[in-house]
């Protein structure tokens, strides 16, 4: 008998219990309220990685452009130089640096590493380290100014004075 008489009042006290779930705050304040920033990718340091990044490197000089869904190596270690297009992948990101395990058309590992560290005489914000095979390359890496649209990396106006030597 005791039953009855609260599940009545439960189903009485509902609708004032829930009546005090809403908020004080007028519609004016929230219009005012600012908007969270929504990043779209994994973030290294400031720099946003699900934007084009470019890194390069000097003796012998060497350029890559990852972007989404693209990883474009230039080496200018030969005579007039070649592009390789690297299988994209998207990078493993920890706190201070970005892995990008990769590998060339023809199989050969390729490791990419940014790494959150101020670079070269302007400050490009990241440092890069690319190994192919054997091969490792050291340089700078940093944001691909927006509205640019070259057609391969390494755009000597486009990359910012660095001291940096690649072997």
């Amino acid at each position: 008998m005791l039953e009855k008489p609260m599940m009545r009042f439960l189903l009485l006290a509902m609708p004032l219990l829930l009546a005090g779930c809403g908020s004080d705050e007028s519609v004016e304040n929230a219009a005012n309220a600012t908007a969270p920033v929504l990043r779209k990718g994994p973030m290294l340091g400031s720099v946003d990685l699900s934007q084009p990044v470019r890194a390069s490197g000097a003796a012998p000089f060497w350029a890559i452009e990852i972007a989404p869904g693209s990883i474009t190596y230039a080496d200018r270690a030969g005579a007039g130089g070649t592009l390789t297009d690297f299988y994209p992948v998207s990078p493993r990101v920890d706190a201070d640096r970005a892995v990008f395990p990769t590998q060339t058309p023809e199989g050969a590992p390729v490791t990419i590493t940014l790494t959150r560290a101020a670079c070269g005489e302007k400050d490009a914000p990241l440092t890069a380290e690319v190994k192919i095979g054997a091969r490792t390359l050291t340089g700078c890496a940093w944001p691909k100014p927006a509205g640019e649209n070259d057609a391969e990396p390494g755009n000597a106006s486009a990359a910012p004075e660095n001291g940096s030597a690649g072997g």
